[in-house]
């Protein structure tokens, strides 16, 4: 409202300019914290599973399902992948507190990726690897729908 000889009106080249203007003129800033913070400690939590089930397959524990079948390669095999994808979702958990955009994309790489190795490991352990693959989906769904770089307040 502009004020002319002291009768109040309405000037729209006034307001109009005094509003942001940007591709975050209307994103508040806090939205999402909450989602990606999510993404980040299920991808530590993740990231500590996969690391202590890929060196339980790997010695061939009694821990899986017996004379399982699997697409590619046997249990040994599976052990390592998910033993490798496991210490890159605790590296990627780590990077997205730390607020890295690189992290954020190396965990949704590392999300993805055990979400398809698990749905190939389920006939080795199917109840967690079906919980695995959800999580998966959700830390997916974090980090892509929030996970976008924050500007710093001052």
């Amino acid at each position: 409202m502009a004020v002319t000889d002291g009768a109040p009106t309405t000037d729209r080249a006034s307001t109009a300019a005094s509003a942001p203007v940007g591709a975050d003129a209307g994103r508040d800033p806090d939205r999402g914290l909450g989602w990606v913070a999510f993404a980040g400690s299920m991808l530590m939590l993740v990231g500590t599973i996969n690391f202590i089930y890929g060196i339980a397959a790997i010695s061939n524990s009694k821990f899986f399902v017996g004379n399982a079948t699997y697409v590619i390669g046997d249990l040994n095999t599976w052990g390592w992948v998910i033993l490798c994808l496991g210490v890159i979702q605790l590296l990627a958990g780590a990077g997205i507190f730390a607020g890295n955009q690189l992290s954020r994309w190396i965990g949704i790489l590392a999300a993805g990726g055990n979400a398809v190795a698990q749905l190939l490991f389920i006939s080795a352990a199917p109840l967690l690897a079906l919980t695995l693959f959800t999580i998966d989906i959700l830390v997916l769904y974090g980090l892509i729908a929030y996970g976008y770089k924050r500007t710093q307040r001052v």
